[in-house]
């Protein structure tokens, strides 16, 4: 198999893994609130790329307070983050989806594993556990310690800004417009050095094909 082929082949493979969710699985009320499945994600911004399974995973871990929920609540709107009123938290939908991607969101704000390692131990987040109740039970400390990888690589992926506080529907909407901006641009690029090129490639080819004529004299 010849490299151009695998690589076509990835790129189908990749685009099919990128293929948005059905727009009839997708709805929207009046409060701006949007439906996957018949399941409200909230403000969510990526719900064209869910699976209506995963939502409904995602569902029961944030109705049962699973770990995960208790690090999204923990992070969205920490004191030291000082935002103005009227701010909207990051869908925990949305949340849920970066996080088991697990790429790098925002490369500004990302930090390498030692940074973010030391994030996690600043935030005493082994002491937070010992003495977090759900539905006024204490939880299993043991089993949500298992999230401080997770907690850790959400720093490495660029989640968590400066201030200390969970990246804000604004935040991801503003990164959305720039990710479609770029994209924008280098189609325009690239169609613009197709205009060029083509004569080139054109008149190339013509005299290939007069060479072989030749040749074939």
């Amino acid at each position: 198999m010849t490299e151009t082929k695998k690589n076509n082949e990835n790129l189908v493979e990749s685009v099919k893994s990128e293929q948005p969710v059905e727009e009839k699985k997708i709805q929207y009320d009046k409060y701006g609130h949007t439906y996957v499945g018949g399941i409200n994600v909230a403000n969510s911004v990526l719900a064209d790329k869910f699976s209506e399974e995963d939502v409904v995973r995602w569902k029961g871990i944030l109705e049962s307070r699973g770990p995960l929920t208790t690090v999204f609540n923990r992070i969205c709107f920490p004191p030291s983050s000082n935002l103005p009123s009227g701010t909207m938290s990051m869908s925990f939908y949305d949340f849920m989806y970066l996080v088991e991607k697990g790429d790098v969101v925002n490369p500004q704000h990302a930090l390498n594993a030692a940074d973010a390692k030391q994030q996690v131990e600043n935030g005493n987040w082994s002491t937070f556990f010992k003495h977090t109740t759900v539905y006024g039970k204490n939880v299993n400390a043991a089993e949500y310690m298992k999230s401080l990888p997770t907690i850790q690589r959400i720093y490495e992926m660029g989640l968590v800004k400066p201030n200390g506080g969970l990246m804000t529907f604004d935040d991801m909407t503003s990164l959305l417009q720039q990710k479609k901006d770029e994209e924008q641009k280098i189609r325009l690029d690239r169609a613009h050095i197709y205009q060029v090129e083509k004569p080139v490639m054109e008149m190339n080819t013509s005299e290939k094909m007069k060479q072989g004529y030749r040749n074939s004299i």
